[in-house]
């Protein structure tokens, strides 16, 4: 996963100076987004995640065009990205959206009545910011 980063890495570099921000973009969800996404879902507490991370803002501030030492926290809004620690949290909740009847509610853990009921309640429905 790590070489799958690098390779996004360079071809980002490479193409920075000949393409504009769309065409980076593309080139950033088709190699490096990808990548990331996979390795959320298949072992996100791997020993490289650290790793992961650091390429990641790397490559962030090779789109925009910042020094290193630039703080990336403007640029991931700049660029409407999501960090990896951002992208697993919506992948976490976009499985517990998909998944619900796998998880217990309290109802059914317990029977204490507490006065409400379960009619009265909405649904919560996910709003995503893509």
């Amino acid at each position: 996963m790590i070489l799958k980063l690098r390779g996004a890495c360079y071809a980002i570099r490479s193409m920075v100076y000949f393409s504009n921000i769309n065409s980076l973009k593309s080139i950033y969800y088709a190699n490096c987004h990808s990548v990331i996404k996979y390795g959320i879902i298949f072992g996100v507490n791997c020993s490289s995640s650290g790793k992961i991370f650091t390429l990641h803002i790397k490559i962030i501030r090779i789109m925009a065009g910042a020094q290193p030492s630039t703080v990336c926290r403007s640029l991931f809004k700049q660029l409407e990205v999501l960090p990896v620690p951002c992208q697993y949290i919506l992948s976490l909740m976009n499985f517990i959206m998909n998944n619900q009847e796998i998880f217990k509610t309290n109802s059914s853990v317990c029977n204490v009545n507490t006065g409400t009921s379960t009619s009265s309640k909405t649904k919560c429905q996910p709003i995503l910011f893509l």
